[in-house]
Parts: structure tokens; C-alpha cells; sequence
């Protein structure tokens, strides 16, 4: 073969984007980076626990350090970016919760201070941080958004006040704004549609907004449109579920009983549902699902510190590999919005997981 045409599908190999994780390709799926947390520059600080959010794509990743502030790393591990929200003391404001957009790599986060909490909008290389406050005593627990919104889910502090979520409409887009008021026309409060129905008894952790699937009594499964705070669908499940994944477009939810017997694969749309494996008692604390929903993946299975994953076709179970070494177990674990990223973090770094010859 010519040396220049070797050389040109080198590059073509290099620079092609990863791939998502299907039924084909998921035997290969492999550790390609693990980022130690004692590696990073002195300006990133100490960062001494495994939370992150990691973009659409895998390209980025977001960790806290001990001060408060947000890091944020390429896919390699280096350190391409930080900010943090100064209080009112000057102080860094406690961070509580950050996600990327699905679109871009748009970083919303919430900072709370007493009796004040600010809703921040940062876009990976560019400063600076454009953040507001909102002077309440409420406690937020989420934040998501998309281009023309900011989503924040809000635990109030006074008992007699019902969970709501607030929908954040800063304008006029084109202006640029650092530690301002947010006007209360800027502002929507949507009553929290899981948080308070009766009928649920059971919110299923770790779902993605603007997501969320609650269970009933009678094991009746409803998918909850936060934006709306209404129920979107709703489907029958013959077992109370321990613990769930959705796909991307909510369309799909995997999960594994409260006992752990088995699991499970439903598609919201048809009602139906699919038993894909039986796990016979081994406990799942994180269970993720494709985007195409043929294959679930659990890490940290029966607190072993390893990566299994099942075909959905065909129920086949392939041990994928242990994770990086933790001295305790995997604080989350996230698949990238587009399927082609699996990452885990812990205590001393991130594990970060693609589809690899």
C-alpha cells in the first residue's frame, strides 16, 4: 500500500467519531481512558468524589473539586475549563447539581447560599459564566435546558408548599447577564407532577430529565413529562421494579425487580414487556440502556468492580472488564446522551468506556 494513502486512513481512523454502543459492536466495549483525579494540574484543586456529567457526545466531562468549583475535562483528561459561583460574601456558592445540554456542550449548574440560590449557564471555552439568583430559602435538586429554557426542580423548605418546578426564561436571550435578579416574568412554577400524585408510591432514581417514572401500588408504571408535570404514558409491569434506565426519547425502560430475579426490557409505547435475563439475587446499584435499547448494561454488579453487559435479543450476558481501582464503590455511573460513552466515577478518578478494536 502507498505511504500517503497508508497515512490518510490513519487519519480518517483517529479522527472518526466513537461509536454508540449497539447489539453489534457491545463485546467491545472496553476502559480506553482513566483519569486520576491526583493527575490534574494544581489550578483544578482537590477533587476527592466520583459525581460528574458528561456531554451528549462523551466529548466532555464536569467534576467538582473541594472548592466549589466546576472542572471541566476532555475525553482524554486534560483540564480544558473552570468556573465557580461566588455568594454574596464573595464565597464560593455550594454547588448542587449540574447537566450539559443534549444539543451542544452548554453546562447549566445550581450554587446555593443562604436564602439565595443562582442558576448558571456556562459554554465550554467561553467566558465569562452568565448566572442569576433567585432569592428563596427553597431547596433546588435538579437543573436541565435546552436553548430557550433553564428547567430547576425545587424541594420547598416549608412542608405546607407542594415540590414544583421552575421553568427559567431569561431575556432577552442576546443579553449577556452575570449575577442578576431573575424578574418574575422570567419565571413559570409548575406544580411537580410525580413528587405530588397520590397514586405513586415509588420514584425510580437516577432518570434523566426532563423524564421521570413513578409506580403505583398495583405496579402500574407512569412516565412523567416534567416540563408539563403531567403523565405521559402509562403501562402495566408484573413486578415492583428496584431500579430503571430510559432511553433517550423515553420510548424504552429497563430494569431489574425489587429482588432482584430478573431483567426486564419495556417499551412505553406498546405496553410491553420483555424478561431479557434472570440474574437470580445479584443486586444492580447502576443499570444504563442504549439508545437503541438492545442492549442494558450494569456496573458494579453484585458489588464486584466490573462492567456486564445483556443482549437484548438474545439474553446473553458478557463480563465486559473491571473498572478502574476505587477505594470504595462507584459514586454514578452515566451513558452518554448518543450511546457512545459509558463513564464511572469514583472517589479517585472517572473510567471512561468506548466501543474499541
Amino acid at each position: 500500500m502507498p505511504m500517503l494513502l497508508l497515512l490518510l486512513l490513519l487519519v480518517v481512523q483517529i479522527s472518526s467519531p466513537p461509536e454508540p454502543i449497539t447489539a453489534e459492536n457491545f463485546t467491545q466495549l472496553r476502559s480506553v481512558r482513566a483519569i486520576d483525579f491526583a493527575d490534574l494540574p494544581d489550578e483544578a484543586g482537590e477533587v476527592d468524589n466520583g459525581w460528574f456529567t458528561v456531554s451528549h457526545d462523551g466529548r466532555y466531562l464536569a467534576v467538582v473539586n473541594r472548592q466549589q468549583a466546576i472542572l471541566i475535562l476532555d475525553d482524554q483528561g486534560a483540564l480544558v475549563d473552570q468556573f465557580s459561583i461566588s455568594g454574596q460574601d464573595g464565597l464560593p456558592a455550594t454547588f448542587l447539581d449540574g447537566a450539559f445540554s443534549p444539543e451542544d456542550y452548554t453546562l447549566y449548574s445550581i450554587h446555593s447560599e443562604g436564602g439565595r440560590y443562582y442558576v448558571a449557564r456556562h459554554v465550554v471555552g467561553v467566558t465569562p459564566t452568565e448566572y442569576y439568583y433567585i432569592d428563596s430559602s427553597d431547596v433546588p435538586v435538579r437543573v436541565w435546558g435546552d436553548v430557550g429554557s433553564i428547567w430547576v426542580e425545587v424541594t420547598p423548605v416549608d412542608y405546607l408548599k407542594l415540590p414544583y418546578v421552575l421553568r427559567l426564561n431569561p431575556q432577552p436571550l442576546s443579553r449577556f447577564r452575570v449575577n442578576e435578579p431573575l424578574m418574575p416574568a422570567e419565571i413559570t412554577e409548575i406544580p411537580s407532577g410525580p413528587e405530588n400524585d397520590a397514586e405513586s408510591f415509588l420514584r425510580i432514581g437516577r432518570i434523566d430529565a426532563p423524564y421521570a417514572v413513578t409506580i403505583t401500588g398495583d405496579n402500574l408504571a407512569k412516565r412523567w413529562d416534567l416540563e408539563l408535570g403531567m403523565v405521559s404514558t402509562t403501562a402495566q409491569l408484573d413486578a415492583l421494579p428496584g431500579m430503571g434506565s430510559l432511553t433517550p426519547d423515553g420510548r424504552y425502560f429497563a430494569w431489574r425487580d425489587g429482588e432482584s430475579r430478573g431483567l426486564s426490557l419495556l417499551d412505553f409505547q406498546t405496553g410491553q414487556t420483555q424478561r431479557v435475563a434472570e440474574l437470580e439475587g445479584r443486586y444492580i446499584p447502576f443499570l444504563l440502556l442504549n439508545p437503541d435499547a438492545d442492549v442494558i448494561i450494569g456496573v458494579n454488579v453484585a458489588l464486584q468492580p466490573d462492567v456486564l453487559a445483556w443482549s437484548v435479543v438474545s439474553g446473553e450476558e458478557v463480563a465486559l472488564g473491571e473498572y478502574r481501582a476505587c477505594t470504595r464503590q462507584p459514586d454514578l455511573v452515566k451513558l452518554s446522551r448518543d450511546g457512545s460513552a459509558l463513564v464511572i466515577g469514583c472517589d479517585q478518578g472517572l473510567d471512561l468506556w468506548r466501543v474499541a478494536d
